[in-house]
């Protein structure tokens, strides 16, 4: 990386080299996004165990950093004063200080880097686009709302003492039934309500296959204002003390303010709803503004008057401004029957709003309180002003990204159409109650998609009872009318499909701390794991579902055993085996286990006909063991799941001739009985009577001379010493076997005294000392014969 950014760095960037330079930066990001992944997850292990790589990661560390900070050097340079104001010094000290301030910093200083390189590239093509306009009088420091970026009050995120609002409802919450518009009047209706139009005839089958949109007909042959595509003086929004707030909770009060709506040009609208205590969710406030008032709607208590809005929301001649409405025109549809004609979302313009809020209005809000529990009544004025801050600015900035279209468009209104098009594909969406499909798991609450979340893969029992406990919590999330996330988190459900509790006091452990609805619904969560578990289980016993790899050398082997199976085989191979009268040797039950979990090809000739091990009546049953108990059924399915059902291998018969060629006697030394010391005879010598030895010719004898020169007679060679020797009595000789030594007449023999080794001492008896570890006692001696 360094190599090629040394290439470049003296280079002069001029439009012939920017090319160049332009690869030899990306390539060198490139290798550093990959040197980076590379890295071990332990880094301070290594770090310990390595000097060297602690040493070389510092270095990168420094050098990363001090490049990042010479970035923001050159941003705080091109960045003017009102815009730069609040963020305090523009540089990042340490690792700390990057995971702090990395996205306030970095990543809104590269957009603003960015964006000038938008402007200078407009100026250079000749589009002239005008740059942003910054009100001269905004906000004052004192209202804007507190940057104090400690953690939000846990009693504003999870308002616990809230009782549940739906439950005032005119209309009860059924989560089990789908949903349909209600519109009591299709107000500026340019067709009548029930009209199904279509302007392509290849659209005709089609339109009988989905919903139809109510307002879908006056959206696609809208006529916009004029004032849209024209250039216009941006109104500056005032501050919020100049500009009166209206709290809107009764009927009255909704009357006047829609009254005022039906006179503005242009409205801002924004929605915060509560998707934590309820299933489908809510609204809970709305934001209206005009350029002379803000409203907020409590929509808890004027549910069943909003869908008066739509007098004002289809009427194409108001403009209404949203900021990312994909999700606001659905909370519409859902909670009022509200529609939206005339869209103009400022997402497709610019995606960020708080970016926007603060280039034109030099306005920060405080995004902790987007999670914010807006059920809380009263609201504090922290939640209060961010609220309304949503669709205060909101205005302006829709007079300042019009403008900016149309100067990089040239005047064109093709720029701000792109725009209108797109945000009306976005106000077409149509809310679609979420239905659970268990079979397959899709849609956006289903088992597969949570899997493919989670990046996670699961088959038999596991996978049995991950969806029995996705299906359990979905139904008692919609029959509580609470969420999926607060009945059973999803973490939890994969640690009992992976371990499935057999006891209650197992599926209590899992949890570290036990949610409400689990305690009180505990049993029947635990009836459907064990339900699932044997049905998965049975499942396995009756189809085998897993199937395995087939090995090539089994195969075979089980081919060449089916032709020796296809032989006919001797009458007397039945009386070999356990089992009686069977004809074959192979049987696909067993008739103390039941049918086995793999299916063998075979006909009623090879099924035994009776047992020697059970009595009858246990064979021959063609539909198994269904009689017996589920979970005798469930013990076998596991036994079969790890043993097969081996066959007797029969004896075949020999033919007589085979019978005679036998040897009779195994060749080898032949095995000699023992027999007791009073049992045994002495064997008497055999003499042949048939042959009468006259007289031997014996062989000379040499004598062997002694040192003096005479011959010894008591000396003889080692051939006439070993002629003349007698052979050894087994049977007399004294055995080990035998117990206590006797002679032939059973009399006990003397025992002589052991004598002492050693010398005595004089002044004591005392025996020899013993001998060292290192000295030869007795070694190979064989002590079977004395």
């Amino acid at each position: 990386m360094s190599s090629q950014a040394g290439s470049s760095k003296g280079l002069q960037i001029v439009s012939t080299t920017f090319d160049p330079y332009n690869e030899d930066i990306q390539t060198s990001v490139l290798l550093a996004t990959k040197a980076s992944t590379s890295l071990p997850p332990d880094i301070p292990f290594h770090r310990s165990v390595n000097s060297d790589f602690g040493k070389l990661i510092d270095s990168t560390s420094d050098k990363a950093l001090k490049l990042t900070n010479r970035l923001l050097n050159l941003v705080s340079t091109s960045t003017p004063k009102s815009l730069s104001r609040g963020k305090g010094k523009l540089k990042l000290e340490d690792q700390a200080d990057v995971a702090d301030r990395f996205e306030s910093l970095v990543v809104d200083a590269l957009d603003h880097l960015l964006e000038n390189a938008d402007f200078c590239l407009d100026d250079v093509q000749g589009k002239n686009k005008a740059r942003p306009t910054i009100p001269a009088a905004g906000p004052s420091t004192s209202q804007l709302p507190s940057k104090n970026k400690a953690r939000l009050d846990p009693s504003l995120i999870h308002a616990t003492h809230i009782s549940k609002p739906q439950i005032k409802f005119s209309r009860p919450v059924d989560n089990f039934c789908s949903w349909f518009p209600v519109l009591r009047h299709k107000y500026n209706a340019q067709v009548p309500l029930v009209h199904n139009f279509t302007d392509d005839v290849e659209d005709v089958d089609m339109t009988s296959l989905r919903p139809r949109h109510p307002y879908e007909y006056e959206m696609r042959h809208i006529s916009h204002p004029r004032r849209m595509f024209g250039h216009c003086d941006p109104i500056p929004p005032k501050s919020f003390d100049e500009v009166p707030l209206t709290w809107v909770n009764s009927a009255e009060l909704f009357n006047k303010m829609l009254d005022k709506l039906r006179t503005a040009g242009e409205l801002a609208v924004d929605l915060e709803y509560h998707n934590y205590r309820t299933f489908a969710g809510f609204v809970c406030l709305m934001q209206i503004s005009t350029r002379e008032e803000d409203f907020i709607v409590d929509t808890l208590v004027l549910r069943e008057e909003l869908q008066e809005l739509n007098e004002v929301f289809t009427d194409s001649k108001i403009v209404k401004v949203f900021h990312g409405a994909e999700s606001d025109i659905v909370w519409l549809q859902q909670n009022f029957n509200v529609y939206v004609v005339n869209l103009f979302d400022t997402y497709h313009a610019s995606k960020e709003l708080a970016a926007l809020l603060e280039m034109y209005c030099d306005f920060v809000p405080d995004k902790r309180y987007q999670l914010a529990d807006w059920r809380i009544r009263p609201l504090p004025e922290a939640m209060l002003n961010y609220a309304r801050s949503d669709t205060h600015f909101l205005l302006f900035i829709y007079d300042n990204l019009r403008n900016a279209l149309l100067d990089r468009s040239g005047g064109k209104e093709e720029s701000v159409l792109n725009v209108l098009n797109r945000s009306r594909e976005t106000s077409m969406r149509l809310y679609e109650s979420e239905l659970y499909d268990f079979e397959t798991g899709s849609g956006p609450g289903g088992w597969d998609t949570l899997l493919q979340k989670w990046n996670k893969s699961m088959s038999g029992v596991q996978l049995a009872v991950f969806r029995a406990v996705h299906r359990w919590r979905d139904n008692l999330a919609r029959k509580e009318d609470e969420s999926t996330r607060y009945v059973l988190p999803n973490h939890y459900i994969f640690q009992l499909a992976e371990r499935p509790p057999a006891d209650m006091a197992t599926l209590m452990a899992v949890f570290r701390s036990v949610p409400s609805l689990i305690r009180t619904h505990a049993a029947s969560l635990l009836d459907a794991i064990q339900a699932a578990n044997q049905s998965a289980l049975s499942r396995s016993f009756v189809v085998d579902s897993v199937v395995k790899p087939k090995d090539p050398i089994k195969s075979s082997l089980e081919d060449k055993h089916k032709e020796a199976s296809s032989k006919p085989l001797p009458s007397n191979t039945a009386t070999n085996g356990i089992w009686l009268n069977s004809k074959g040797h192979e049987t696909t039950t067993s008739t103390f286990l039941g049918p086995s979990s793999f299916a063998v090809n075979s006909t009623k000739d090879t099924v035994p006909a009776t047992s020697t091990l059970f009595p009858s009546g246990w064979i021959g049953a063609t539909n198994g063991l269904s009689n017996i108990s589920t979970r005798y059924q469930e013990v076998l399915c596991k036994i079969h799941a790890t043993m097969g059902v081996t066959p007797t291998m029969p004896v075949l018969e020999t033919s007589a001739a085979a019978m005679e060629e036998a040897p009779s006697e195994i060749p080898g030394q032949i095995e000699i009985p023992f027999v007791p010391l009073s049992q045994r005879k002495p064997v008497a010598e055999e003499v042949p009577d048939t042959i009468v030895v006259v007289g031997q010719v014996g062989k000379k004898r040499k004598r062997v001379k002694n040192l003096s020169g005479e011959s010894d007679p008591n000396k003889r060679p080692k051939d006439e010493l070993q002629d003349d020797l007698e052979p050894f009595d087994y049977d007399s000789a004294a055995n080990l076997l035998d117990g206590p030594s006797t002679d032939q007449r059973g009399k006990k023999a003397e025992v002589k005294p052991r004598e002492k080794k050693g010398p005595n001492l004089p002044y004591g008896s005392f025996p020899a000392p013993p001998r060292a570890y290192n000295e030869v006692k007795a070694g190979n001696q064989s002590h079977t014969f004395r």
